[in-house]
């Protein structure tokens, strides 16, 4: 019982950090709230000596190993919302190479179109996770930048088939 005492005080010491805090000339805040992957790196971040610096007390040994296991699964949690980045970032690339590929092809067009457009889905989910997040920004741009080249070529395209007819 005593344990979940001590990790929801964590918890509230780590989330009061991240609240915002108004001044009283203005009316917008100072630090802004961390998305929840942020506050788990804190919290799988933090040592059993720091921890037991902000409880006040020593851990015994079972506090200690819910402690070093709680820290396990909150990496587990911050690993998989960088997942998401790392595969818009890859549907991005694919969907640039489908679309060189579908200059010659014109057929891989239609998958390269699927491609950017997953891209910028999955980029857009994963910015929303972690703002900070490159590689969904990366993949984001991507899927964006193969967008335009299609709708580029697919202009250009129509303009020649007009001229021939």
């Amino acid at each position: 019982m005593r344990i979940h005492l001590i990790f929801a005080i964590l918890f509230f010491c780590l989330l009061s950090s991240s609240i915002p805090a108004y001044s009283a000339t203005t009316s917008s805040p100072v630090n802004t709230i961390d998305p929840m992957e942020n506050i788990y790196k804190k919290i799988a971040s933090i040592k059993i000596r720091d921890f037991q610096k902000l409880a006040g007390r020593k851990l015994t040994l079972k506090e200690k190993i819910s402690f070093l296991i709680l820290k396990h699964k909150l990496k587990h949690k911050a690993k998989n919302s960088e997942r998401q980045g790392q595969t818009s970032f890859t549907l991005g690339l694919a969907a640039l190479g489908a679309f060189i590929l579908g200059l010659f092809v014109p057929f891989v067009l239609l998958g390269s179109l699927v491609l950017a457009i997953l891209a910028i889905v999955t980029g857009s989910m994963a910015k929303k996770k972690n703002p900070d997040d490159r590689k969904a920004s990366g993949g984001k741009l991507l899927g964006w930048i193969t967008l335009g080249l299609i709708a580029l070529v697919s202009i250009l395209a129509v303009i020649v088939l007009a001229s021939w007819i």
